[in-house]
């Protein structure tokens, strides 16, 4: 039976000097041509979650725990069949709205409707089960407001995994767009949709996010990006990624169709250049699949890769030139990050 203490969680939001209450008077307020309300944010944070109740009060913590009053945060429940719904429904902070969409688990869709709902030129994405750290809201407010000449900003992030932490680093210096694109095509960067921010504007100029798309949405959203927008490495780790059992990079069930389908939509991947860089990242999703005791995922994943359609196709061919891939792709991480410091 679910049971929730409404009057602590109520009286919790009130102190800390009546933070709450502040922010209620605050939020200034606009009014759209329709005469309805609504708020002008500094920064707009979306959260798609499905089926997390537990892990995405965790999350909606760490964007309300901020001071400023003038953000706001939007949860898309994407058809959760568990208590989310309840969970959100107890949330009374007036930075925060969420709404329900019918859908079978579709996180870009999510992530198209938190935009399409939220207020401010400024929006970043937070996963379910990741969080923000304490001082990366008002970080990341100051730094557009610094630098207008900027679209998007990609920083790092702290993984945390059962049995240890990591540490993952943009490189310090932003190359010019080509190679921030070659980068991309690569696998070269440490990729996670909690650490990118970017203007309304370049969101909506490149679509958002491809609904079609269920792996390396966040590449494939950047590799339209930089084609026309400015994007920038940051230098922050103040994003921290939770990798629970559930998480879709634990699951490499249907992997090689996502980098099918994510080759597809770059013309760059039909050239020799990337073909073994390919093969390298079929062939470790299958060598991790077996890692975690799955050989059915392992060979289902094989035959996939028999038959793509735009990857170099044949396991043992793969498998053959697994190591040449994997070099190609070290000495460009070297390139772009100097060779004392690999992610």
């Amino acid at each position: 039976m679910r049971s929730f203490d409404f009057h602590s969680r109520q009286q919790a939001l009130r102190s800390k000097d009546n933070v709450a209450e502040t922010i209620r008077q605050a939020v200034r307020r606009d009014r759209d041509p329709t005469g309805a309300s609504v708020t002008v944010s500094a920064l707009s944070v979306v959260i798609p979650t499905r089926n997390r109740a537990q892990a995405v009060r965790r999350s909606i913590d760490s964007v309300l725990a901020s001071n400023r009053p003038n953000i706001e945060l939007i949860v898309v429940d994407d058809g959760s069949t568990d208590e989310t719904p309840w969970r959100l429904t107890e949330i009374t902070d007036p930075r925060f709205a969420w709404q329900r969409i019918e859908s079978d688990g579709n996180a870009n869709r999510a992530r198209n409707a938190g935009a399409r709902m939220s207020r401010s030129d400024l929006i970043t994405f937070l996963d379910s089960d990741d969080a923000f750290e304490a001082s990366r809201i008002e970080k990341l407010i100051s730094f557009y407001a610094v630098h207008p000449d900027v679209d998007c900003l990609i920083d790092g992030y702290i993984e945390v995994n059962a049995d240890h932490v990591s540490v993952h680093r943009q490189p310090r210096v932003t190359p010019p767009s080509p190679e921030i694109r070659r980068l991309l095509l690569m696998h070269c960067l440490p990729l996670t949709n909690s650490a990118l921010s970017l203007r309304r504007s370049a969101f909506e100029a490149v679509g958002g996010y491809d609904e079609a798309l269920s792996r390396h949405q966040d590449r494939e959203l950047l590799l339209r990006l930089v084609l026309n927008h400015t994007i920038r490495f940051g230098q922050e780790t103040d994003v921290i990624k939770y990798r629970e059992a559930t998480s879709l990079s634990h699951n490499f069930d249907g992997y090689v169709a996502g980098l099918d389908d994510l080759a597809a939509r770059c013309a760059e991947y039909r050239q020799a250049e990337y073909a073994d860089i390919f093969r390298y990242l079929a062939v470790r999703g299958i060598l991790k699949a077996l890692a975690q005791g799955r050989p059915i995922t392992a060979m289902s994943e094989i035959r996939l890769l028999t038959g793509a359609q735009n990857l170099p196709n044949g396991f043992f061919r793969s498998l053959v030139r697994y190591h040449a891939g994997r070099r190609k792709r070290v000495q460009a991480v070297k390139g772009a990050y100097g060779a004392g410091e690999i992610e």
